[in-house]
């Protein structure tokens, strides 16, 4: 997993949004994930053509507050953890 990574969602995945929350259903392993709305928002941006360099970019840019290490480093957390589940793939 690099900067130049272009993640894309797993085809077998069901998202439902309930009262305000994102959830991410895998109808394969039964396997759910609620998301935050950081986390949706990452989510959101994953598409197969955007490079993880360009996701940490745009979150950077939602929230300049917080230092742009510190959001690579959730960005690559929360990415590594839905590969972990194949909620994500190459």
């Amino acid at each position: 997993m690099d900067d130049n990574w272009k993640p894309r969602k797993a085809e077998r995945l069901i998202c439902r949004e309930e009262d305000g929350t994102l959830l991410l259903f895998d109808s394969h392993s039964g396997d759910i994930q609620i998301l935050n709305k950081t986390a949706e928002y990452i989510w959101n941006t994953i598409d197969g053509n955007t490079p993880v360099s360009d996701i940490i970019e745009t979150v950077a840019k939602k929230n300049p507050q917080v230092e742009k290490q510190t959001i690579r480093d959730d960005v690559y957390r929360f990415l590594k953890e839905l590969q972990e589940f194949n909620f994500i793939e190459d």
